[in-house]
């Protein structure tokens, strides 16, 4: 049996260039501007995160970008399923016991996370831990296929409506001892909100924040282009990008949030099988049907976060939850390398590879 993850020098690399499926594309025209260009990366949360600023002067922008990465890993500390310190861990261990007391923000991005489990009907789970540890996804052994019985058996444990809150005290607790909480799929949106805070206190009011493809968008540019945003083709080992979204200073008051998911992100090899890293809360296994990518765009990197996955494990379904919530765009690829784009991001998705087709969503 061969096990192979995709990892290594050579993804770090495209991680770097194209963080997790977005670049942000240069205009070759500058104009004259007393901000400064500053950008750093470093690796929090278990990605890849690079933060450009435009500030007064070379070490503003260094002070406010490494303020950001001090929250991160503030934020890791506390939301981690993998550090036995965190303040998750803490809840996990006491599953089926009692419950435990958590900060206060720990505890209002749990009240997020349901409460977006409640609108995408369970696609999205925050109780999807034990199926995530099942997996072995971020265990020093690497990931491996369960035996069918243990998904069964699992399965069991994932369910969003026993998580127990107590909002007087910011009490949490796990109804059953098996269940564990598994906010990976939130972590990086809450994050992108605390690091936006982190900047404008820092007087940055133009900023490009990508935390593993989360990218939150602060302002526009200093030469008053609009920011282009792109996405990285589902299938491509090189990191090759495929379209471009563009965002104007009108559209940044509602679409500073574009975040993807994908089932090219992270997996594994089995048996000569493929496995991503996105389960499905309903049967235990990773997702597999025509849709391969979702890229969300909103005005909250939180909501963005959760629905970019959400929507991906209910596939094509997924596109009428977009529908039908305000303020909130979506681009989906499929299999085949269809396109979808939902209305108010269609005239602003610029398609760079003959490969892909734009699909008229009325045709659906």
């Amino acid at each position: 049996m061969s096990n192979k993850i995709l990892s290594g020098i050579s993804v770090l690399i495209i991680l770097l260039l194209i963080g997790f499926g977005f670049f942000m594309q240069q205009e070759d025209e500058t104009v004259d501007t007393d901000l400064v260009e500053y950008e750093d990366t470093g690796i929090y949360l278990d990605t890849v995160n690079t933060i450009r600023v435009y500030a007064a002067s070379e070490e503003e922008g260094k002070t406010a970008v490494d303020q950001v990465f001090e929250r991160l890993q503030e934020i890791d500390r506390k939301l981690s399923i993998y550090d036995e310190d965190s303040e998750i861990s803490a809840v996990n261990q006491q599953a089926g016991k009692e419950s435990v007391e958590v900060s206060r923000k720990t505890y209002e991005i749990l009240e997020d996370s349901i409460h977006y489990a409640r609108e995408l009907e369970g696609s999205f789970d925050p109780s999807i831990g034990a199926l995530t540890l099942l997996w072995g996804w971020g265990s020093e052994e690497g990931p491996s296929v369960p035996d069918e019985e243990e998904v069964r058996e699992t399965l069991d444990f994932v369910d969003y409506n026993k998580i127990e809150m107590q909002e007087n005290n910011n009490q949490v607790s796990l109804a059953e001892e098996g269940m564990r909480l598994d906010l990976g799929a939130i972590a990086k949106g809450y994050a992108s909100v605390e690091a936006r805070q982190v900047l404008k206190d820092n007087n940055i009011d133009s900023a490009f924040v990508n935390l593993g493809g989360n990218i939150t968008l602060m302002g526009m540019k200093p030469d008053e282009t609009p920011w282009r945003i792109g996405i990285q083709h589902p299938r491509s080992d090189r990191g090759e990008v495929m379209a471009a979204v563009d965002v104007d200073e009108e559209e940044l008051e509602t679409s500073e949030a574009v975040v993807t998911s994908g089932d090219y992100e992270r997996y594994f090899e089995e048996d000569g099988e493929e496995y991503h890293h996105i389960i499905d809360p309903e049967t235990g296994y990773p997702t597999v049907h025509e849709i391969i990518s979702t890229t969300i765009v909103t005005d909250d990197p939180i909501k963005a976060d959760a629905y970019s996955t959400g929507v991906l494990v209910r596939g094509m379904d997924g596109l009428e939850f977009v529908e039908e919530t305000e303020n909130m765009e979506a681009v989906f690829i499929s299999e085949n390398l269809d396109v979808f784009a939902t209305s108010g991001v269609r005239d602003r998705l610029e398609l760079f590879d003959e490969e892909f087709e734009m699909v008229d969503m009325e045709e659906i």
